[in-house]
């Protein structure tokens, strides 16, 4: 009787090492954030929650997706470990909600519960999502709260677009989507721009975003939405005069970064303009813009003082 339940034991110790083993070659350390190891289950998970917000990328492979991924979470743990020194993560952001809603809007679902079912087929659970939620809105607020007193607005040239579009007869909107880029150090910008132009005809603009723009719409695929053509500048608006719907620009250089912009949608109003409230846009738009460009430059200094080491 002994000696039977000796050759059990031995027997399940066997199959828990080759399972530890097998599980040992399955999840591999990618690198390492600071003293946070990342797995190439977090990358995984990242692939998921990025096919998740934009299910176009179900047509791509998990190889090219690993990139974009791997990117994401430095992104997001770096923008993570600097709101902690400020305030403590909870999910009591006022903001996850009003996300949560044109989430779902966006994906043409219902309601929070379809969400949740949603996420359940890309084995990526609502409260993960809340979590990445809330560290973007609070990354929002903490360079809104640095940089808001940097922001300059040139209200008499926006009211000077006003009085031109008043003019008109029909108010222009765009509803667009970019890729961002910058030139990066290990490859010439030719070259980047013929790999994207590249990626853009073989996978579509959408994915391309995710594979490649720096942007945080990349995650959306670049979707920015509606814009109206008095919001934006002169060498954007000259760029998309001539596209029709599904076209996109060619690169642009916009201070230190690179823009390529598709035209999704275009629509034409019939002018009625509250001067005050088009005006009170148009800032809002302008600060945006601004805010964006020192979250950028911000990130980018507290990625450059991270110690990230990849194996």
């Amino acid at each position: 009787m002994i000696t039977f339940k000796r050759v059990i034991i031995s027997i399940l110790i066997f199959f828990s090492l080759i399972s530890f083993c097998y599980s040992k070659i399955q999840l591999k350390i990618i690198m390492k954030i600071n003293n946070e190891i990342i797995t190439s289950h977090d990358i995984e998970q990242e692939i998921n929650y990025l096919r998740a917000l934009n299910p176009r990328l179900n047509q791509i492979n998990k190889d090219e997706l690993f990139n974009p991924a791997k990117r994401s979470i430095i992104k997001e743990l770096i923008k993570r470990k600097e709101i902690e020194k400020y305030k403590k993560l909870n999910l009591e952001n006022s903001q996850i909600k009003n996300v949560l809603n044109n989430l779902i809007q966006n994906l043409n679902l219902q309601n929070e519960n379809e969400l949740e079912r949603y996420l359940n087929n890309y084995n990526f659970s609502l409260e993960e999502l809340k979590r990445k939620i809330e560290i973007e809105n609070e990354w929002k607020n903490l360079i809104y709260s640095k940089y808001i007193k940097s922001v300059k607005i040139n209200k008499k040239e926006l009211m000077k677009k006003i009085e031109r579009s008043s003019d008109e007869k029909f108010l222009l909107e765009y509803n667009l989507s970019e890729i961002v880029f910058t030139n990066a150090k290990n490859i010439l910008l030719d070259q980047l721009i013929e790999d994207i132009q590249e990626s853009i005809k073989r996978n579509g603009f959408e994915n391309t975003a995710n594979i490649y723009s720096i942007s945080e719409s990349s995650k959306v695929g670049g979707k920015i939405g509606w814009v109206k053509k008095n919001s934006l500048s002169d060498i954007i608006t000259e760029s998309l005069k001539n596209l029709n719907i599904d076209e996109y620009s060619s690169p642009l250089k916009i201070n230190n970064n690179y823009f390529i912009f598709k035209i999704n949608d275009i629509k034409k109003t019939e002018i009625e303009i509250d001067k005050k409230k088009e005006l009170d846009k148009m800032i809002f738009f302008e600060t945006s813009k601004q805010l964006d460009k020192f979250s950028n430059i911000f990130y980018n200094k507290i990625k450059l003082n991270s110690e990230i080491s990849e194996f």
